[in-house]
C-alpha cells in the first residue's frame, strides 16, 4: 500500500461522501478492505491539514482488522483508531475512549470499520446517538459470492438484524462482487443486479461500486451513472505468511 498510488482515473464518477461513513456487511463482504480503501481516497480528498481517521469497530474477528495495516496507513497520513498495545491483536471487546470523541470533532473525516453481521453492529450501536448528531454514510458492502448475501432475501435479513443492532438505517449499498485478484466484470454484473433488486424492493440506493484498478475503464463504460472506488488489496489471511 502507498499514499502515492492514490491517484484516480479522471473520467470516472467518484463517490460523494459525508464526513463520517460507516461500513458496514457480513463475514467475507470485503468491508475492511472498502474501509481501507475509503480512507485513502478521503486521504487524496482532503485538505492537507485534515485529519482522516479510521476507526476500528472490529471487535469480533481476529483476522481481516484495518488495525493490522495501521503502520501503513498512517504512512498514507490516516490514523487508526484502535485499541492499543496487547489490545491491538485481541480478540475482545476493548474499545479506546478516543472512538466518540473522533466522530464528534466536526474537523476531521472518519471511516468506522464495523464488525461482520449483527455481532458487530451491536458494538456501533454505543455510538449512534453521537454518529446521527449529522448527515452521515451508512454504507452496506455486498458481496453476493458469500454466504449470506447471495440473494436479496438474503441480504434484506442481514441489513434488518445490522440496522437493529446499531440503531442506524443505511444509506447505500455498496458492490463488491470481488473474488480477489480472480474478479471479471461478469462478476461485477450479478452484484449490479443485486443492488438493482434491492433497489426495488427498499428504495436504497447503490452508492459506489469497488473494483480493481485494471477494471475501471470497462465498469466505467458499462455504467457511466455509478460512481466507482478502485480497489487496490491492502488484507490477506495470516496464514499466507506460513
Amino acid at each position: 500500500m502507498c499514499c502515492g498510488e492514490r491517484s484516480l482515473p479522471g473520467t470516472m464518477s467518484e463517490p460523494v461522501l459525508n464526513r463520517v461513513s460507516v461500513i458496514v456487511g457480513g463475514y467475507g463482504s470485503g468491508k475492511t478492505e472498502v474501509a481501507i480503501n475509503l480512507s485513502l481516497y478521503k486521504r487524496a480528498k482532503s485538505d492537507p491539514d485534515t485529519s482522516v481517521e479510521l476507526i476500528d469497530l472490529d471487535i469480533v474477528s481476529p483476522y481481516f482488522r484495518s488495525r493490522d495495516q495501521l503502520l501503513q496507513l498512517k504512512a498514507c497520513g490516516v490514523a487508526v483508531v484502535a485499541p492499543e498495545g496487547s489490545l491491538r491483536s485481541a480478540d475482545l471487546p476493548a474499545l479506546p475512549a478516543v472512538v466518540g470523541g473522533s466522530i464528534l470533532r466536526r474537523d476531521n473525516q472518519v471511516i468506522i470499520d464495523v464488525g461482520g453481521d449483527p455481532a458487530g453492529a451491536t458494538a456501533l450501536g454505543r455510538y449512534s446517538g453521537d454518529i446521527k448528531l449529522e448527515p452521515v454514510d451508512v454504507l452496506m458492502v455486498i458481496n453476493p459470492y458469500r454466504p449470506h448475501t447471495r440473494t436479496a432475501l438474503d441480504v434484506l435479513n442481514l441489513l434488518n438484524l445490522i440496522e437493529q443492532k446499531s440503531r442506524l438505517r443505511t444509506t447505500a449499498f455498496v458492490n463488491n462482487a470481488n473474488l480477489m485478484g480472480l474478479t471479471e466484470i461478469a462478476h461485477l454484473e450479478r452484484g449490479q443486479r443485486l443492488l438493482g433488486e434491492l433497489y426495488a424492493q427498499t428504495g436504497i440506493p447503490a452508492g459506489f461500486i469497488s473494483c480493481m484498478p485494471s477494471l475501471v475503464p470497462r465498469v466505467n463504460a458499462l455504467w457511466p451513472q455509478n460512481a466507482v472506488l478502485p480497489l487496490r488489496l491492502t488484507m490477506h489471511p495470516p496464514w499466507r505468511d506460513a
